[in-house]
């Protein structure tokens, strides 16, 4: 089994901040770059223009989180270098399909985020069948600050084991990261608080390096 793909999540709101930190995120060893959510709301696609350059050589998955009409904002998200986009499991079916449509028109990978959905499993194998390329799990920052202890470990395991496709996961730490590939996360995602650590080069490093041990362990056993 290949060891899970790291993803750093670039959730600040202001591109010149992006750029220090996909810098950071690169030297770290990450394996894909994400452009969040709240740079894509803050500055808007057409501001993002600036991190073109820097988008070119890494994997980059923009967390669009579409609800409607897809294909223009899949359209422009590729223009500056998206090789994966997201789409949100509250969408009509309809819209996911439509938003499977547009991005392997073009191209590239399209991820199916399962946030607090009502039924994660069942959405998750309703995604895969649309021909979704990834469905994604994670437990929302609100969430998490309300249940310090919270986590849908449990969610992710049902979910991997119901479908074909690979299975993102978001973590807050290097324990709950391990934790997530044993229970079949094929993508780890971190952002903070690691980027905002004293030395986020430094944390994420050791935290990269200690979620692609878990594999290397589970290997030899």
């Amino acid at each position: 089994m290949a060891p899970p793909k790291v993803q750093i999540a670039i959730d600040t709101t202001s591109a010149e901040h992006a750029r220090e930190l996909i810098e950071i995120a690169q030297a770290s060893g990450a394996d894909w770059i994400e452009i969040g959510k709240p740079l894509i709301e803050f500055e808007g696609l057409r501001g993002l223009e600036e991190l073109k350059d820097q988008l070119e050589a890494p994997y980059v998955l923009f967390d669009l989180m579409v609800m409607s009409s897809p294909a223009k904002y899949i359209s422009a998200a590729h223009r500056l270098g998206a090789n994966n986009v997201t789409v949100s499991a509250h969408a009509p079916l309809e819209t996911i399909q439509e938003a499977v449509y547009a991005a392997h028109d073009l191209s590239i990978a399209l991820t199916v985020d399962l946030f607090n959905v009502e039924n994660p499993v069942e959405r998750a194998v309703e995604a895969a069948h649309t021909g979704a390329d990834y469905v994604m799990v994670h437990f929302g920052v609100d969430q998490k600050r309300h249940q310090p202890e919270g986590s849908p470990i449990g969610v992710l395991r049902e979910v991997a084991l119901a479908v074909d496709i690979p299975v993102s996961y978001a973590t807050y730490d290097a324990d709950e990261s391990r934790r997530a590939v044993e229970a079949g996360a094929s993508v780890i995602v971190q952002g903070e608080p690691l980027l905002s650590a004293e030395e986020p080069r430094k944390a994420l490093s050791e935290f990269i390096a200690t979620t692609k041990n878990v594999i290397k362990g589970n290997e030899k056993s």
